[in-house]
């Protein structure tokens, strides 16, 4: 068998070894003679679906993860096996595992097989493989790839061949090319880093070239294009601007995307290239993102109706004037599609003068909602203060983060009074999520009263405390489950928050 090597894919199909065309040739006589009486069915007689469905469970097999080796180790076993693997070999191009020129070289001799890339990642910066060596392209190389732009007639494609064929090429470039050739590409990811000397990405100058009506020759336009993952190191919001357009994306996650100091003229731009509802986007994720909320609120806009969005920031970078009621108003639109919604924002009913209309309970599709415990629980009203009039009612997962130094701790009694009446008000209610993040020495709370009132209930009760996990993720240590009717003293869920813990 072959010895596969990193710079070695992927092979082009037509390369077949002495050792492939015996096998092919042995397939073939198997396939002609008849079984004798008495024999058992071999590999060869078994499904294509049968066959992968056991590939899972052989060692080193990952049909979900990229395992490269161990799929070109099976496609060069037989004919047989190389049919069945084929789609998964190049169902992900991974820019980690796989040489882009040769990538593109292959996709370029056999469109057939950049049909079947679904998923593509491109690395750059640290985690780019920087150190395997190029791939340098002979002139057969450099005239295939020639065709293949010439054959897609797009505008500039004379400039595109000669970039994708110039010495010492940019990564960039030949992730790019490398997408114009996968006409079924469904997701994308991106690890931004130091790209190139350019001043921003390639790849969404193309999608905007793509998705204009202006004449595109026979390059496909990202019709199937539905995820995109963006870790936006050196990218801002203009630069995402023709994925926002493209009609067929319905989840955008970016991570680290900082823009808080911008031109004063740049958020009505950004208004005017993304109004609201331009897109179909269903899917919104912003983590450790730093935005003005005139920015933000304008992205969570041009959805026509987004169902999940989560904003996971620092507070810091919420703390601008009027962002209650700026984030209030941008959510408001999606009210009737949101389904989950994940964010850290001070109180929702904070100011007085704040939005005349309605707040989470005319969310009538959300079902899981994460957010610190003053953005559903108007504290002016002091003890006196209710949760129940604030929540959606078709809400099932609620999720609260009590903040140290908010004062939020003080209205956990709130939180009590809901398990006695959330039958009526809130009867979809299956989870509630307590994020307590004041130390367990500060916090002078008799846990044993809500653990007891929500084991009346049918509502699962689970509390994590500052030591369960890091920044602001959920934990698992300590967890208090309150979906049995047993609250006795001798029960995990009182003595896990007994009174000698607290002291």
């Amino acid at each position: 068998m072959a010895i596969i090597n990193n710079t070695d894919f992927p092979p082009l199909p037509s390369q077949t070894t002495k050792h492939q065309r015996l096998n092919k040739r042995e397939d073939a006589a198997k396939v002609q003679q008849p079984k004798a009486a008495g024999i058992y069915a071999t590999l060869h007689d078994l499904p294509d679906e049968l066959i992968l469905e056991i590939l899972r469970y052989l060692p080193g097999i990952d049909m979900q993860d990229f395992q490269l080796h161990t799929l070109l180790s099976l496609s060069l076993t037989n004919h047989h096996l190389h049919r069945v693997v084929s789609d998964k070999i190049y169902s992900t191009y991974d820019s980690y595992f796989c040489e882009p020129y040769l990538f593109l070289r292959t996709l370029v001799t056999n469109p057939h097989l950049g049909e079947s890339v679904r998923h593509a990642k491109f690395r750059y910066g640290d985690d780019a493989h920087l150190e395997r060596k190029r791939y340098s392209p002979n002139a057969r190389d450099k005239k295939i790839i020639k065709e293949g732009m010439r054959l897609l007639d797009f505008p500039d494609w004379k400039g595109w061949a000669t970039r994708c064929n110039a010495d010492k090429i940019e990564l960039d470039i030949l992730h790019t090319a490398v997408m114009l050739h996968t006409p079924n590409l469904v997701s994308l990811d991106v690890e931004d880093g130091q790209i190139s000397a350019y001043s921003k990405a390639k790849w969404p100058e193309l999608i905007k070239k793509a998705t204009t009506a202006e004449y595109f020759g026979h390059a496909h336009r990202f019709s199937a294009l539905k995820s995109v993952r963006i870790d936006a190191q050196n990218m801002v919001i203009h630069h995402m601007i023709p994925l926002l357009r493209l009609q067929s994306l319905q989840k955008l996650e970016v991570r680290e995307l900082s823009e808080v100091e911008l031109d004063m003229r740049a958020p009505a731009e950004l208004r005017r290239v993304l109004p609201e509802g331009c897109n179909n986007l269903e899917e919104l994720i912003l983590e450790e993102c730093f935005l003005r909320f005139d920015a933000l609120t304008t992205l969570i806009s041009s959805a026509r109706s987004l169902k999940s969005f989560r904003f996971d920031a620092n507070q810091e970078s919420v703390l601008l004037d009027g962002s209650g009621a700026m984030l209030q108003s941008a959510l408001w639109r999606q009210r009737k599609s949101l389904e989950r919604l994940d964010v850290f924002h001070d109180p929702w009913h904070k100011d007085a003068d704040g939005p005349d209309h309605g707040g989470l309970e005319k969310f009538k599709m959300l079902k899981h909602l994460k957010c610190p415990l003053r953005m559903v629980v108007d504290v002016r009203s002091g003890a006196s203060a209710t949760v129940l009039e604030f929540l959606p009612p078709a809400l099932e997962v609620l999720g609260l983060t009590i903040r140290w130094g908010s004062d939020e701790e003080y209205f956990l009694p709130v939180l009590e009074r809901m398990a006695s009446e959330y039958t009526t008000m809130v009867p979809q209610l299956k989870v509630l999520q307590l994020n307590v993040q004041v130390p367990a020495e500060e916090l002078d709370y008799d846990w044993e009263r809500m653990v007891r009132a929500y084991s009346k209930t049918s509502v699962e009760l689970i509390i994590n405390s500052p030591s369960d996990s890091d920044g602001d993720e959920w934990g698992d240590w300590r967890t208090v489950s309150s979906d049995s009717n047993d609250s006795s003293n001798d029960s995990d869920e009182v003595e896990l928050y007994s009174d000698e813990e607290l002291e």
